[in-house]
């Protein structure tokens, strides 16, 4: 009798185990997972389409110093605000590259190649302010910037006191830190057993307070604040620009 009740506890152990595993089965075949794909659009891509758009974009088809036939791109952006500020910032960029526009033009009809390989921008909007930068890469592979704030909230064109004022930041320190940071980057570059002798005349051309205030500070796509400078060729008299964080 003993033997017969502990056969029946362990059939209904067995059926109580088999019923749990069927259904957990069952639950999983119903269920399918489903994967979403990360978003490749920038977070904010949109703000930026509301604010900034193509002006002007021109494909010039020329040939290169090795007689290939190469296709050279300008685009440059316009506000899209109707502001006083908004406009002259508008009318401020199409002055400035419409020189470049109409070169590269004039050379692929002569079959030469632009002095600029290619204009392109990019946009930023964090919060109130909107940044643009314009980057012109030119036969030497040589970069130069042009880079401009807006405050899309009053309307108004941001200079650098104004941008560091928004930003609540001191422009004493803010001048010291990029000396700092802009003379590090220059002696990072230029390394002599025996420097030449307008070595430090040209590296305090490059750091001197004139020309850091000259500097032109933007918001990146993350909001971190940055410049644009200006160094100078260790030796001769060239000149290139540079992009410092201030993050």
């Amino acid at each position: 009798m003993k033997n017969f009740k502990l056969l029946l506890i362990l059939l209904l152990l067995c059926l109580i185990l088999t019923a749990c595993n069927n259904k957990g089965s069952g639950s999983s075949a119903s269920e399918p997972v489903t994967t979403v794909p990360a978003s490749t659009v920038p977070a904010n891509s949109s703000a930026v389409n509301d604010c900034v758009a193509a002006a002007r974009v021109e494909t010039f088809t020329c040939t290169d110093k090795n007689k290939n036939t190469v296709k050279t791109t300008y685009r440059i952006p316009a506000l899209k605000f109707d502001t006083p500020d908004a406009l002259e910032i508008n009318g401020d960029i199409q002055k400035r590259y419409s020189d470049a526009f109409s070169e590269a033009k004039e050379a692929a009809g002569n079959n030469k190649t632009p002095a600029y390989d290619s204009i392109d921008y990019e946009a930023y909007v964090n919060d109130d302010i909107v940044s643009i930068k314009i980057t012109a890469e030119n036969a030497g592979h040589n970069l130069s910037y042009s880079v401009y704030n807006y405050n899309k909230t009053t309307g108004k064109r941001l200079d650098n006191e104004k941008l560091l004022s928004y930003l609540q930041r001191d422009s004493e320190s803010t001048y010291s830190d990029l000396k700092q940071a802009l003379e590090d980057d220059y002696t990072s570059k230029f390394k002599y057993e025996n420097f030449p002798d307008d070595y430090y005349y040209q590296m305090e051309l490059t750091v001197g307070d004139e020309a850091v205030r000259q500097s032109q500070l933007f918001l990146n796509k993350e909001a971190e604040l940055y410049a644009v400078c200006t160094e100078r060729a260790s030796v001769g008299s060239g000149e290139f620009q540079v992009l410092i964080s201030l993050a």
